[in-house]
């Protein structure tokens, strides 16, 4: 008798940028014990994927948006799972913010990145001198979400005259600069300093900004009791929107440290600089 043909598996067409399967980690890498290799000590779909035998399931039947398609999740963002095996500082790209050295000095290649020429700090300049590499309204989003926090693109319009004449006066009344696109528009950089602490003098408008935080530490939040429910809130929130919604994890933390602001929005003076609210 005949023996039966063995039938070759059908190959998965995995999406672009999915991770290499049957290799072998680096000795950079550091996979957790509780996420398995196969005897071969090779990255399989369960290294990753804790949905079981997810290598049968045909990749449009998979459900991504189960808690464990990515191993102990979900997860706020993707690179937080993958940096469970890799170290998050390799591949941490340059904070091109971060524009002084141990001296003060500034490296004009790092100022290029936005100018196509690094523009004296020390010296005034109008908006046409600084030669950016894109308008000022759209820079930012060479590196940055347009919405990179709560609320980003609500704030993305025209203010009305009375609020123009309330900036107006929170710049003359501050000494800071609360500066427009080149349609009137609030932007990233009217309410954030592009600039690391220093770079201009502090002294003139465009050089001040909130100075309790480390450039090259970023923001910095800290744990509040407000968490539970916070989460508690907003997952109820999300239950009702049509058709569910994804997994996501939600918390509350307080701001404790804040760097590249014209003004603290930790107490609301920035927030005050533009708006007025009753009291």
């Amino acid at each position: 008798m005949a023996a039966t043909p063995v039938m070759a598996q059908r190959p998965v067409d995995l999406p672009p940028l999915h991770h290499l399967v049957n290799v072998k980690p680096s000795k950079a890498v550091n996979v957790p014990e509780d996420f398995p290799l196969n005897h071969r000590g090779e990255i399989t779909c369960e290294t990753c994927h804790g949905i079981e035998d997810i290598e049968d399931i045909p990749f449009e039947e998979v459900d991504k948006r189960a808690p464990d398609f990515l191993r102990q999740g979900p997860y706020a963002k993707t690179t937080a799972f993958c940096y469970r095996c890799h170290a998050e500082k390799t591949y941490r790209r340059q904070n091109i913010h971060d524009l002084l050295d141990a001296r003060g000095e500034y490296d004009e290649k790092a100022c290029e990145y936005c100018h196509q020429q690094a523009p004296d700090p020390g010296k005034d300049h109008t908006r046409e001198q600084l030669k950016l590499r894109l308008p000022p309204e759209t820079i930012c989003l060479g590196c940055h979400l347009k919405t990179p926090h709560l609320n980003a693109l609500d704030h993305l319009v025209k203010p009305d005259e009375k609020m123009r004449r309330r900036m107006q006066a929170s710049e003359r009344r501050l000494g800071i600069i609360l500066p427009l696109d080149t349609r009137g528009r609030i932007m990233c950089v009217t309410c954030h300093a592009p600039h690391e602490r220093g770079l201009i003098d502090e002294s003139k408008p465009a050089g001040k900004q909130v100075a309790d935080g480390d450039v090259k530490e970023g923001v910095v939040y800290e744990d509040h009791p407000w968490d539970a429910v916070y989460r508690a809130d907003k997952q109820a929130r999300l239950k009702k929107l049509p058709g569910g919604a994804a997994p996501v994890a939600l918390y509350y933390r307080r701001l404790r440290s804040e760097v590249l602001l014209r003004l603290s929005a930790r107490d609301g003076a920035l927030c005050l600089a533009c708006h007025a609210f009753e009291r």
